[in-house]
């Protein structure tokens, strides 16, 4: 019996020369294809080197990286789990499993993951992104800031973060901080779902009434459900702020038709009567749009 297990590992079936030349010429197929985000050719020569040998040298890390861009978490989590059967050195490896408990919410998860990345590389970026990122959703707002500030030091031209520091800043109230990160975002990112709606909020809180109205405009103007209610009832207020009831009620109006509760007992109480100010004006908590 003992000089059965000896053997048994010469017996496993190992992949031909020829097979693991096939297993990396499709995984470099799927890395092509995944770079020019065609995901699904990509998952399909993932899936096809993978096939052939599974111990293919980061195979399984690439088809978990596709399959978190096609939104399969699940897949992807299970796919970074086996990759690290095979490699525990990556540190991408684990930045990239973070990420997913941060956008599943995860936090402790995301810490140790974070930390392991960082273990192996202190100077990853995106590890002290995704670190932050857990802190915040964490409540804390100092660790999250440190983190951040990290991230910024190593890749000062990342939008995700310096939205992300901005909206951390804010919550700190350093507006003057916030601001400025969140300006730099936008100016990067136009397009960076939150970045404006969450400058407004900021400029509101700050009392820069004006410069709020331009944004949350913008924010109205460009549509989409997410935060266009918030944002009708922020440019309400700002109008309210510098006196324009006219204004600020057509904004109110919409953001009561919107379904928010104290636009409309705004609407009843301050709106449709002739009160100078709003009786108990209802106090918003800091609202921003941050998607992981």
């Amino acid at each position: 019996m003992r000089r059965t297990l000896l053997l048994l590992p010469f017996l496993l079936p190992l992949p031909s020369a020829a097979q693991a030349d096939r297993a990396v010429q499709h995984l470099e197929h799927a890395r092509s294809a995944y770079a020019a985000a065609h995901y699904e050719d990509a998952l399909l020569h993932a899936d096809s080197a993978i096939a052939v040998n599974e111990a293919v040298p980061g195979g399984y890390k690439l088809r978990g990286d596709i399959k978190q861009r096609k939104a399969d978490l699940h897949g992807a989590l299970l796919d970074y789990v086996r990759a690290e059967k095979y490699d525990d050195r990556d540190p991408r490896l684990f930045v990239s499993r973070s990420a997913i408990h941060v956008t599943e919410g995860r936090v402790k998860d995301a810490l140790r993951d974070a930390d392991r990345a960082l273990a192996l590389d202190k100077n990853d970026a995106d590890a002290w992104y995704n670190r932050g990122c857990a802190s915040y959703l964490g409540q804390d707002m100092n660790g999250a800031l440190r983190d951040l500030d990290r991230s910024l030091e190593i890749n000062p031209k990342n939008a995700f973060a310096l939205m992300l520091r901005g909206v951390v800043n804010g919550a700190l109230y350093n507006d003057r901080e916030g601001l400025s990160d969140l300006r730099a975002a936008a100016a990067l990112d136009a397009a960076l779902p939150g970045v404006r709606m969450s400058l407004g909020v900021q400029l509101f809180e700050a009392k820069q009434y004006q410069e709020a109205i331009g944004v949350f405009t913008e924010v109205i103007a460009a549509g989409g459900d997410g935060a266009l209610v918030e944002a009708y009832y922020y440019r309400a207020d700002c109008h309210y702020n510098l006196d324009d009831k006219e204004r600020a009620c057509a904004d109110w109006r919409s953001a009561g038709e919107g379904g928010d509760k104290d636009a409309q007992f705004i609407m009843r109480n301050y709106c449709n009567t002739d009160e100078e100010k709003i009786p108990r004006k209802p106090v918003k908590q800091r609202k921003t749009v941050i998607e992981f």
